[in-house]
């Protein structure tokens, strides 16, 4: 039986967008308030520069020590711009905080100018990566996280990485590994059906779960059926990768309210001047009553979305989280009882 599962981004960009709404300290309590209201999982978001933000492993483990039962995931992290080894000590220490709860969701980076994708390669000049092969760098990344986290001793030489004889004593809590998961979405980056097969194809071959983002249900469904396709030709259960979806999301009595809201958010958020929400590519997800929102997610739980991953597009993020778990939250436990 699928079991369906509902957590909150806590925003790490917001409070730099609205300091005098959205504090620092204000991160911490919303993935506090998260665990209370019963959401399953609190997640957050990465980045250098393109779209500043406060550090995910950094907030993740403040709240870590605050909640008990909430898993704790990235949506997600750029895992090329990060050395390696260091990834998998900050991770390993992450999931020993928080007694095994933490998902490492993974992703390539970059993007097209309206996801805010016009500075990505600044970054990856500024870490020294080559922006052209982040995808492979994300994919032996993927296989020496899992050596150092259970091999004794590891030896391994690539393009990327060359470890003789490391030996890593920073083990997380979870054996023989934290779940890793690969976010992608190729339906919004223009990409052509061969490097979407590779994508797809990366995550089947490699990943424990796949998180998308802006995309309409048939459009999951799709890259969904490829991902499990991927897995079956590996030898691997499709049903055992978890999928997961981060939806963009502003919740009004008044629709109108909603629209303009969450079209105000994201068009700071990304450096954007998207006329309507209508016009861009967030589109595809939800501004609107709560009856609209429940409906929609309803759609994309039968295009086979799992995890629900919110991202609140309002400058009052607790104010949403709150009205979601009153308004909406109970509708949807009770379709996926």
């Amino acid at each position: 039986m699928t079991t369906r599962e509902f957590g909150v981004n806590v925003n790490t960009r917001a409070p730099l967008l609205y300091p005098e709404d959205y504090s620092v300290p204000a991160l911490l309590d919303l993935g506090v308030a998260a665990e209370r209201l019963g959401f399953d999982s609190v997640w957050a978001g990465d980045n250098y520069f393109s779209t500043a933000r406060f550090e995910c492993i950094a907030v993740l483990s403040g709240i870590a020590a605050r909640t008990a039962r909430v898993k704790l995931g990235t949506a997600c992290l750029i895992a090329p711009l990060r050395n390696t080894i260091w990834l998998a000590v900050g991770w390993a220490t992450l999931d020993q905080l928080s007694g095994g709860r933490t998902i490492l969701n993974m992703c390539v980076g970059g993007g097209i100018k309206e996801a805010g994708g016009v500075h990505f390669s600044n970054e990856f000049q500024a870490a020294g990566v080559d922006y052209r092969k982040r995808g492979h760098v994300l994919a032996d990344q993927i296989r020496v996280l899992r050596a150092l986290w259970t091999d004794k001793e590891v030896n391994y030489a690539s393009e990327f990485h060359t470890l003789r004889g490391v030996r890593l004593e920073t083990r997380p809590a979870q054996a023989p590994c934290p779940p890793i998961w690969i976010a992608s979405n190729p339906q919004i980056f223009g990409v052509g059906s061969r490097q979407a097969d590779e994508m797809m194809k990366r995550v089947g071959t490699l990943a424990d779960g796949w998180m998308s983002a802006a995309a309409s249900p048939a459009e999951y469904r799709r890259y969904l059926a490829m991902v499990r396709d991927h897995a079956a030709r590996a030898g691997r259960d499709p049903r055992s990768l978890r999928a997961a979806y981060q939806m963009t999301i502003t919740v009004d009595p008044d629709r109108s309210r909603a629209r303009r809201e969450g079209l105000e958010f994201v068009n700071r958020y990304y450096h954007t001047d998207f006329p309507t929400i209508e016009g861009s590519l967030w589109e595809r997800d939800p501004f609107g009553t709560p009856e609209e929102c429940r409906d929609h997610i309803f759609e994309m739980m039968d295009a086979g979305v799992e995890t629900f991953c919110f991202r609140f597009a309002a400058r009052h993020q607790l104010r949403q989280v709150e009205l979601f778990s009153q308004e909406v939250l109970p509708s949807l436990r009770k379709a996926a009882a």
